[in-house]
């Protein structure tokens, strides 16, 4: 049976954002951390970029890390596959590498070492499967920007048993994160299912000239993106009353987005080569806007909120 207790030494694959915010985390919480890449020199590098994350929370965040916590930079997978006790996936979004990479982990498997994978969205059920690791698997849906945002999707696969849903839950809250519970292994999870619809609907309105893009995200970021951090969807319709809200959707729904597939705004815009920020332009023109300013307040936001949230005991 698996317990966290048991769990000491954690093996990340991967050194991208997601990667080594996790490393950071593990290590400020205690745990020996086993930081994979294959590529040295890439390895190398992420080295300042661990420095620079803890710098960052010393600053602006805290608390102070733990005693005994550190991080280990491995280029032999065989490592994490003698000695980690829990293994995170933080490849690429791409289901054939995450399978090689969980497949490579022969001893952990036999070993009973727990596996978790960083999917914004595949399937668990299918990783574990394919990766002969079922019943040692849980999805780990962290959020953007991961040192910051507090909350954590753990979602079972039609295989994941009780004591590694368990496990996982609580290992995710001894790193000061809050875990939620994915009962079923549906795409999206539940965060991107939410998020996805709101972007459909957002789309829409700019492809059918109903608003700019700058006054829909003005509507989202000074309206209902306000009172969220307080108040969910489903606390909001209880506030405001499931009959009116019957009454709204009777004369609404019918007129929203119900698009199946990626919408021809989006698909006109990859012609013309507008990707957002990578390429200099998307809904915006981003050669006349600043992105690492726009990132750097999102960040200072998300600080504010999160300790005002903690001050008031909501989280």
């Amino acid at each position: 049976m698996v317990s966290s207790e048991s769990i000491h030494k954690i093996g990340i694959c991967g050194i991208g954002q997601m990667g080594a915010a996790a490393a950071v985390a593990f290590q400020r919480s205690g745990y020996e951390v086993l930081l994979w890449a294959r590529n040295v020199d890439k390895l190398e590098s992420v080295k300042e970029t661990v420095a620079n994350l803890n710098t960052w929370m010393d600053e602006h965040v805290g608390p102070k890390p733990k005693e005994g916590g550190q991080i280990r930079f491995e280029t032999e997978l065989a490592c994490l596959d003698e000695e980690a006790d829990l293994v995170m996936d933080c490849i690429a979004e791409d289901m054939d590498q995450k399978v090689e990479l969980f497949l490579a982990l022969e001893q952990c498997s036999k070993r009973g070492a727990v596996f978790i994978t960083t999917t914004s969205g595949l399937s668990i059920t299918e990783l574990g499967r394919r990766s002969n690791c079922k019943n040692l698997l849980a999805g780990t849906h962290f959020w953007n920007p991961p040192h910051l945002m507090p909350l954590v999707e753990v979602i079972r696969s039609e295989d994941t048993p009780d004591d590694v849903m368990d496990c996982v839950c609580e290992i995710v809250e001894s790193i000061g994160k809050v875990p939620v519970r994915v009962n079923r292994d549906v795409p999206g999870f539940i965060g991107n299912r939410l998020l996805h619809a709101l972007w459909r609907e957002a789309i829409y309105m700019v492809q059918e000239g109903i608003a700019e893009p700058e006054d829909i995200d003005k509507v989202a970021r000074l309206t209902f993106a306000l009172r969220m951090p307080v108040m969910g969807p489903l606390e909001n319709m209880d506030l405001v009353g499931l009959d009116l809200v019957k009454t709204i959707h009777d004369y609404l729904l019918e007129s929203l987005s119900d698009e199946k597939q990626t919408q021809p705004e989006i698909h006109d815009r990859i012609e013309k080569n507008q990707l957002g920020i990578k390429s200099g332009k998307g809904f915006y023109d981003w050669s006349t806007r600043d992105a690492s300013e726009l990132v750097a307040r999102r960040d200072a936001q998300i600080v504010r909120q999160l300790n005002d949230l903690r001050d008031t005991g909501a989280l």
